[in-house]
């Protein structure tokens, strides 16, 4: 019975947990359409939103996994900053920064697998961005 109990707890959390994430993702979503200031953090909120989802975060591991998350981060767009101009300097800058971050990562997340959803959610989310701004340019909405 006391099993009953904590798994009954855990469901009800994961639930809320969900639905909390689906309301959040939504009102972004209405936010990006309507205002093109700051979409840069909306992108951010967005994308976070996004990870979280994908990478199926737990409370505990998002409060470990943000803060790693944001200076890798801040690390890529300073590289972008610093070797905008040389893709290929970028590029192994870039390499560099995501094989450094690796265990860090993989310390919260557990395994290489999810380690690599971390990349693979990444790129995927700039893509759909970048589709959405392609399909606005199209229909003439705002950015």
């Amino acid at each position: 019975m006391r099993y009953r109990a904590i798994f009954k707890k855990n469901f009800d959390m994961k639930k809320k947990l969900t639905l909390l994430l689906v309301i959040f993702i939504n009102i972004n979503y209405f936010c990006f359409a309507q205002a093109p200031e700051g979409n840069s953090k909306k992108a951010e909120t967005a994308l976070n939103a996004y990870l979280t989802k994908e990478l199926a975060l737990t409370p505990e591991e998002a409060e470990k996994f943000w803060p790693i998350y944001n200076s890798y981060s801040n690390e890529i767009r300073s590289a972008i900053k610093d070797y905008g101009n040389d893709q290929l300097k970028l590029e192994e800058k870039l390499l560099g920064i995501r094989k450094k971050y690796k265990n860090d990562f993989k310390k919260v997340l557990g395994t290489d697998e999810r380690v690599n959803n971390v990349f693979v959610s990444e790129k995927k989310f700039k893509e759909m961005l970048k589709e959405e701004l392609r399909e606005r340019n199209k229909s003439g909405e705002p950015e």
